[in-house]
């Protein structure tokens, strides 16, 4: 258990450097964009000024990270989108998770013994699933893009040939990775200078990825999943004992999900669906807490936290039970999101005590995915879009594709190696999330749009493995139940828990008395610092935005017109 608890809290800490100023406050009309890389979110912004669609700010950003961030995602990863489109009052589920290839099988990463292997699933060529990013973006470009596809892809092909300046979040992620990285050549040679990680503040080149990003520019999604750069990457891969294939690049489709979509104190609540755990385990602790005064009980009280930690314990303890590929096994989400589920969570809470780990249900524990970034863009039209992007952990499987550029995922220990049986990470799973080909992993992103009267209100959503979805949670409920301007909701301190480890994270800006009385009710508090990262824009009736970036990534948000 100490392993694990120290695991979560490197895997998921996401603290920007020490005396870092916080972003600017932003309130605009006419379209924002909010992402954790200032760079990214200002690339979004002037495509909305020059006339673009909010998906067309969406792909320009989505790339944009994928060379400056790309610690948290990539082409070499996938993604998930929530979209809200305006004039036909109407939205959609996008799924461009990655999915394992065709060669892979159920006990890839075990021994001869039935052992799992340490590190085989989390680090070089084997480790990958095939990426879903490229495809996703282009799926939305060609749906509502309006600007021309080359000049969404232009500023991310620009930063990567011609060079960008190195952030401080880049630097310090080289920085904590720089044993890892200098093991491995190839990507030493991309983000080290003489033997050192990259400075804050240098000019960092990406010429192996530019060529990628040139193909793409050109080709759309087939200048990465056919052609000579899918040759390219899958000679790699054969190379160098990995699975993906051409064949499987060429047979990449990202997929329209139905939304979970529940009403909710008179908003409608537009989140990701499964293989997403994120919009069901959302949806079921907001109907837990729907009809209770929660201003009334006080912002991070400590009744507060308590009701809401069991309720999160109930959701997570129900998605290590009911949740996987929807492709692969039934996903009965009306168990997690149906007035059964509601009234099952408020009738066994107890305001004295919390239980036993058996009374909340479920079999196992949670994956992580670490290495992940959200934005959140909204349009003068009325249109908005969530996406959030992974790599899985940080940097990915660490593996470069040869001479691609393209950093690949670590996807593939996202499955369950073994049911039952602890993953590198310390971590179990059930068997719905073991590996087959084809399939999509289990995951933790909460893409999330919220209605007012088929009006955007929020664009919300976050990074940090499992802890996604109780930092989207909290800012969410900060901004419609506390009626906090996105800031705020933003940088008042968070708790965590996800029913296994038996541990309610707190930030250490929670007061002590409050932990106190969170003890005296049973809880086992451990005070860690922010281990997510969360942007939001809220919007007005009047059209007004209210955009921030979380100041524990150093993002910033940018507005296509003040």
């Amino acid at each position: 258990m100490k392993r694990l608890t120290a695991l979560l809290a490197f895997a998921l800490l996401v603290p920007g450097p020490a005396g870092a100023a916080d972003p600017p406050a932003l309130t605009a009309k006419g379209g924002m964009v909010a992402a954790d890389n200032a760079q990214a979110s200002q690339v979004g912004a002037a495509m909305l000024a020059a006339g673009g669609d909010a998906v067309d700010a969406a792909v320009a950003t989505a790339l944009m990270l994928g060379v400056v961030q790309p610690f948290a995602s990539g082409l070499g990863g996938g993604l998930f989108a929530v979209v809200w489109r305006a004039d036909g009052a109407q939205g959609f589920a996008l799924d461009a998770r990655e999915i394992a290839p065709a060669g892979a099988t159920r006990d890839m990463y075990l021994d001869a013994e039935g052992n799992v292997v340490p590190e085989r699933s989390t680090r070089g060529p084997l480790a990958a699933a095939v990426p879903g990013e490229i495809a996703g973006l282009w799926r939305l470009h060609q749906r509502h893009g309006k600007l021309p596809w080359k000049q969404v892809v232009a500023p991310a092909l620009k930063a990567a040939r011609d060079g960008f300046r190195v952030g401080a979040l880049l630097h310090e992620r080289v920085t904590a990775k720089k044993a890892e990285i200098a093991a491995r050549p190839a990507l030493a040679a991309v983000f080290f200078v003489d033997g050192q990680p990259v400075a804050e503040g240098a000019i960092l080149k990406r010429p192996a990825l530019a060529k990628t990003l040139a193909a793409i520019s050109k080709q759309g999604a087939d200048g990465f999943y056919r052609g000579d750069v899918a040759k390219r990457l899958a000679a790699a891969m054969a190379k160098d004992g990995g699975l993906i294939t051409a064949a499987d690049l060429a047979g990449y489709a990202p997929k329209e999900r139905p939304l979970v979509d529940a009403p909710w104190r008179g908003y409608r609540v537009l989140s990701m669906p499964p293989p997403s755990s994120g919009g069901a385990v959302l949806v079921q602790v907001l109907r837990a807490l729907e009809d209770l005064d929660l201003r009334a009980l006080g912002h991070n009280s400590s009744a507060y936290l308590h009701r809401l930690a069991e309720a999160l314990k109930h959701a997570f303890a129900d998605r290590a039970r009911l949740m996987g590929d929807p492709d692969f096994a039934p996903v009965p989400l009306e168990q997690m999101v149906g007035d059964a589920a509601r009234d099952r969570l408020r009738a066994t809470f107890d305001p004295a005590r919390t239980h036993e780990r058996a009374a909340y249900g479920g079999d196992y524990a949670l994956p992580e995915d670490g290495g992940t970034s959200h934005f959140c863009v909204v349009d003068a039209a009325g249109n908005a879009v969530a996406i959030t992007s992974t790599v899985n952990l940080a940097f990915g499987s660490m593996y470069l594709a040869g001479d691609t550029g393209v950093l690949l995922n670590n996807e593939m220990d996202d499955f369950v190696a073994k049911p039952g049986v602890p993953n590198a990470f310390g971590l179990v799973g059930r068997e719905a999330n073991t590996i087959a080909p084809g399939k999509r992993p289990l995951s933790s992103m909460t893409p999330t749009i919220v209605l007012k009267d088929d009006r955007v209100a929020l664009v919300v959503g976050g990074s940090g493995g499992p802890t996604i979805i109780t930092g989207t949670l909290q800012v969410l409920l900060n901004v419609l139940a506390f009626d906090m301007d996105p800031r705020a909701a933003i940088e008042a301190p968070r708790v965590h828990h996800q029913w296994v480890p038996e541990t309610l994270f707190v930030e250490p800006e929670i007061a002590l008395d409050v932990r106190e009385n969170l003890v005296r009710r049973g809880h086992a508090v451990e005070a860690r610092g922010r281990y997510n990262a969360v942007q939001a824009i809220a919007v007005d009736a009047d059209g007004v935005a209210r955009g921030a970036s979380d100041p524990s990534k150093l993002g910033a948000p940018a507005a296509a017109a003040p």
